[in-house]
Protein backbone atom coordinates (compact mmCIF):
# COMPACT_ATOMS: atom_id res chain seq x y z
CA UNK A 1 0.00 0.00 0.00
CA UNK A 2 1.48 2.96 -1.18
CA UNK A 3 1.75 5.86 1.77
CA UNK A 4 0.08 5.92 4.96
CA UNK A 5 -3.63 6.41 5.01
CA UNK A 6 -5.60 7.50 7.92
CA UNK A 7 -8.71 6.13 9.28
CA UNK A 8 -11.50 7.56 11.55
CA UNK A 9 -12.98 4.60 13.88
CA UNK A 10 -16.36 5.57 15.61
CA UNK A 11 -17.73 3.73 18.20
CA UNK A 12 -18.89 3.89 21.78
CA UNK A 13 -17.12 0.55 22.66
CA UNK A 14 -13.62 0.91 23.79
CA UNK A 15 -13.12 -3.06 22.71
CA UNK A 16 -14.34 -1.99 19.16
CA UNK A 17 -12.13 0.96 18.99
CA UNK A 18 -8.94 -1.13 19.94
CA UNK A 19 -9.59 -4.35 17.79
CA UNK A 20 -9.77 -1.92 14.53
CA UNK A 21 -7.09 -0.05 15.71
CA UNK A 22 -4.94 -3.03 16.30
CA UNK A 23 -6.05 -4.40 13.20
CA UNK A 24 -5.61 -1.39 10.71
CA UNK A 25 -2.06 -0.20 12.15
CA UNK A 26 -1.02 -3.83 11.45
CA UNK A 27 -2.02 -3.07 8.14
CA UNK A 28 -0.20 -0.09 7.96
CA UNK A 29 -2.83 2.38 8.39
CA UNK A 30 -2.90 4.83 10.79
CA UNK A 31 -6.07 5.16 12.92
CA UNK A 32 -7.74 7.67 14.83
CA UNK A 33 -10.80 6.90 17.64
CA UNK A 34 -13.64 8.70 18.78
CA UNK A 35 -16.53 7.56 20.91
CA UNK A 36 -19.26 9.28 20.17
CA UNK A 37 -20.66 10.67 17.07
CA UNK A 38 -19.98 14.17 18.14
CA UNK A 39 -16.58 13.57 18.66
CA UNK A 40 -16.04 11.70 15.71
CA UNK A 41 -17.33 14.87 13.38
CA UNK A 42 -14.66 16.84 16.10
CA UNK A 43 -12.16 14.86 14.89
CA UNK A 44 -13.04 14.40 11.63
CA UNK A 45 -12.76 18.31 11.29
CA UNK A 46 -8.88 17.84 13.02
CA UNK A 47 -7.47 15.43 11.08
CA UNK A 48 -8.63 15.19 7.83
CA UNK A 49 -9.07 11.19 7.26
CA UNK A 50 -9.14 8.75 3.95
CA UNK A 51 -11.91 7.04 5.35
CA UNK A 52 -14.42 7.07 8.23
CA UNK A 53 -15.37 3.29 9.92
CA UNK A 54 -18.90 4.72 11.90
CA UNK A 55 -20.81 2.75 14.56
CA UNK A 56 -24.25 3.46 14.00
CA UNK A 57 -26.28 3.66 17.37
CA UNK A 58 -24.11 6.00 19.74
CA UNK A 59 -24.48 8.13 22.84
CA UNK A 60 -24.62 12.05 21.99
CA UNK A 61 -24.89 11.84 18.51
CA UNK A 62 -25.84 8.96 16.81
CA UNK A 63 -24.51 7.49 13.60
CA UNK A 64 -26.82 8.89 10.74
CA UNK A 65 -26.22 12.26 12.42
CA UNK A 66 -22.34 12.52 12.61
CA UNK A 67 -22.25 11.18 9.02
CA UNK A 68 -24.97 14.31 7.38
CA UNK A 69 -22.62 16.10 9.43
CA UNK A 70 -19.64 15.21 7.28
CA UNK A 71 -20.75 15.21 4.38
CA UNK A 72 -21.80 19.22 5.44
CA UNK A 73 -18.16 19.44 5.13
CA UNK A 74 -17.26 16.75 2.24
CA UNK A 75 -19.18 14.90 -0.27
CA UNK A 76 -16.47 12.71 -1.70
CA UNK A 77 -14.70 11.01 1.72
CA UNK A 78 -15.62 7.24 2.14
CA UNK A 79 -17.81 6.71 4.79
CA UNK A 80 -18.33 3.28 6.12
CA UNK A 81 -20.94 2.14 8.62
CA UNK A 82 -21.06 -0.97 10.79
CA UNK A 83 -23.42 -2.07 13.45
CA UNK A 84 -24.02 -5.23 15.40
CA UNK A 85 -27.73 -4.95 14.01
CA UNK A 86 -27.16 -6.15 10.33
CA UNK A 87 -30.60 -5.51 9.03
CA UNK A 88 -31.99 -4.08 5.71
CA UNK A 89 -33.11 -0.80 7.67
CA UNK A 90 -29.79 -0.60 9.10
CA UNK A 91 -28.65 -0.56 5.35
CA UNK A 92 -31.36 1.79 3.75
CA UNK A 93 -30.69 4.61 6.95
CA UNK A 94 -27.19 4.27 6.13
CA UNK A 95 -26.84 4.97 2.43
CA UNK A 96 -29.87 7.00 2.19
CA UNK A 97 -27.67 9.60 5.26
CA UNK A 98 -24.85 9.48 2.57
CA UNK A 99 -22.90 6.78 3.69
CA UNK A 100 -20.90 4.48 1.34
CA UNK A 101 -21.27 1.10 2.46
CA UNK A 102 -22.61 -0.92 5.45
CA UNK A 103 -20.01 -3.84 7.34
CA UNK A 104 -21.85 -6.03 9.87
CA UNK A 105 -19.75 -5.82 13.01
CA UNK A 106 -19.46 -9.79 12.64
CA UNK A 107 -17.80 -9.95 9.78
CA UNK A 108 -13.96 -11.49 9.11
CA UNK A 109 -11.19 -8.65 9.59
CA UNK A 110 -10.42 -9.66 6.03
CA UNK A 111 -13.69 -8.20 4.37
CA UNK A 112 -13.13 -5.10 6.69
CA UNK A 113 -9.68 -4.81 5.11
CA UNK A 114 -10.98 -5.47 1.65
CA UNK A 115 -13.88 -3.35 2.13
CA UNK A 116 -12.15 -0.42 2.99
CA UNK A 117 -9.30 -0.87 0.64
CA UNK A 118 -12.19 -1.15 -2.16
CA UNK A 119 -13.53 2.22 -0.39
CA UNK A 120 -10.68 3.68 -1.02
CA UNK A 121 -9.55 2.72 -4.24
CA UNK A 122 -12.68 4.43 -5.78
CA UNK A 123 -11.70 7.47 -3.82
CA UNK A 124 -8.81 7.60 -5.18
CA UNK A 125 -10.05 7.30 -8.76
CA UNK A 126 -13.34 9.57 -7.78
CA UNK A 127 -10.53 12.51 -6.95
CA UNK A 128 -8.11 12.03 -9.40
CA UNK A 129 -10.39 12.32 -12.20
CA UNK A 130 -11.84 15.69 -10.83
CA UNK A 131 -8.46 16.54 -10.52
CA UNK A 132 -7.70 16.15 -13.91
CA UNK A 133 -10.49 18.54 -15.24
CA UNK A 134 -13.70 20.11 -13.94
CA UNK A 135 -16.66 17.17 -14.94
CA UNK A 136 -20.39 19.45 -15.46
CA UNK A 137 -23.56 18.62 -16.73
CA UNK A 138 -26.66 19.82 -18.03
CA UNK A 139 -29.72 18.16 -16.35
CA UNK A 140 -33.03 20.04 -17.25
CA UNK A 141 -32.96 22.95 -15.76
CA UNK A 142 -30.28 22.20 -13.71
CA UNK A 143 -26.70 22.49 -13.62
CA UNK A 144 -24.82 19.58 -12.19
CA UNK A 145 -20.95 19.88 -11.03
CA UNK A 146 -19.59 16.25 -10.25
CA UNK A 147 -16.14 17.92 -9.45
CA UNK A 148 -17.82 19.79 -6.25
CA UNK A 149 -21.00 17.44 -5.83
CA UNK A 150 -22.97 20.63 -6.21
CA UNK A 151 -26.65 20.93 -8.26
CA UNK A 152 -27.13 24.50 -9.76
CA UNK A 153 -30.95 25.25 -10.39
CA UNK A 154 -32.77 28.82 -10.78
CA UNK A 155 -29.55 30.52 -8.68
CA UNK A 156 -29.84 28.19 -6.03
CA UNK A 157 -27.05 25.63 -4.67
CA UNK A 158 -27.36 22.56 -3.31
CA UNK A 159 -24.65 19.98 -2.36
CA UNK A 160 -24.97 16.57 -3.58
CA UNK A 161 -23.21 13.47 -1.52
CA UNK A 162 -21.09 11.12 -3.15
CA UNK A 163 -23.77 8.46 -3.27
CA UNK A 164 -26.03 10.90 -5.05
CA UNK A 165 -23.49 12.16 -7.45
CA UNK A 166 -22.16 8.72 -8.70
CA UNK A 167 -25.60 7.51 -9.66
CA UNK A 168 -26.75 10.98 -11.38
CA UNK A 169 -23.27 10.83 -13.06
CA UNK A 170 -24.00 7.37 -14.32
CA UNK A 171 -26.92 8.06 -15.72
CA UNK A 172 -26.13 10.87 -17.60
CA UNK A 173 -23.31 9.23 -19.29
CA UNK A 174 -25.63 7.45 -20.98
CA UNK A 175 -29.43 9.12 -21.84
CA UNK A 176 -32.07 6.56 -22.81
CA UNK A 177 -30.34 3.44 -20.95
CA UNK A 178 -31.89 2.03 -18.09
CA UNK A 179 -29.75 0.61 -15.15
CA UNK A 180 -31.04 -1.57 -12.99
CA UNK A 181 -31.19 -1.64 -8.99
CA UNK A 182 -28.34 -4.48 -9.57
CA UNK A 183 -26.28 -2.06 -11.41
CA UNK A 184 -26.56 1.00 -9.36
CA UNK A 185 -25.56 -0.93 -6.01
CA UNK A 186 -22.69 -2.75 -8.22
CA UNK A 187 -21.67 1.32 -8.83
CA UNK A 188 -22.22 1.97 -5.37
CA UNK A 189 -20.75 -0.64 -2.89
CA UNK A 190 -19.03 -2.94 -5.46
CA UNK A 191 -20.28 -6.26 -7.56
CA UNK A 192 -19.85 -8.58 -4.44
CA UNK A 193 -22.32 -6.07 -2.31
CA UNK A 194 -26.37 -5.86 -3.01
CA UNK A 195 -28.84 -4.02 -1.05
CA UNK A 196 -32.19 -3.81 -0.64
CA UNK A 197 -34.37 -1.79 -3.86
CA UNK A 198 -36.31 0.35 -1.07
CA UNK A 199 -32.69 2.54 -0.34
CA UNK A 200 -32.07 2.82 -4.25
CA UNK A 201 -35.61 4.46 -4.58
CA UNK A 202 -34.85 6.25 -1.62
CA UNK A 203 -31.87 7.92 -3.45
CA UNK A 204 -33.34 8.79 -6.63
CA UNK A 205 -36.16 10.87 -4.56
CA UNK A 206 -33.28 12.97 -3.05
CA UNK A 207 -31.85 13.07 -6.48
CA UNK A 208 -34.77 14.17 -8.35
CA UNK A 209 -35.99 16.49 -5.50
CA UNK A 210 -31.79 18.35 -5.94
CA UNK A 211 -32.70 18.70 -9.56
CA UNK A 212 -36.28 21.11 -9.30
CA UNK A 213 -39.74 20.36 -9.36
CA UNK A 214 -39.29 18.97 -13.34
CA UNK A 215 -37.63 15.95 -12.47
CA UNK A 216 -39.46 13.53 -12.20
CA UNK A 217 -40.17 13.37 -15.74
CA UNK A 218 -36.27 13.35 -15.77
CA UNK A 219 -35.78 10.75 -14.35
CA UNK A 220 -38.09 7.88 -14.93
CA UNK A 221 -38.03 3.90 -13.51
CA UNK A 222 -39.79 1.44 -15.09
CA UNK A 223 -40.65 -2.00 -13.57
CA UNK A 224 -38.05 -4.85 -13.89
CA UNK A 225 -35.59 -2.28 -15.73
CA UNK A 226 -34.25 0.32 -13.60
CA UNK A 227 -33.89 3.81 -14.04
CA UNK A 228 -32.91 6.06 -16.88
CA UNK A 229 -32.19 9.65 -17.50
CA UNK A 230 -34.28 10.37 -20.40
CA UNK A 231 -32.73 11.79 -23.19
Amino acid sequence: MEGRREILVVDDDPVIRRSFTDLFESEGYSVTVAKDGAAGVKKFHEVKPDVVLMDVMMPKMNGTKACEAIREADALVPILFFTAAPSDVSLVRGLGFGADDYIPKDRSPEEFLARVQAALRRYDACTGHMAAARDEAAIGNATVDFTRMKIVCRGKSVQMTRSEGIVLKLLASTPGRYYSYEKLFAALCGDKYMGDESSVRMLMSRIKHKLGVKAGNLIVSSRGLGYKLVK
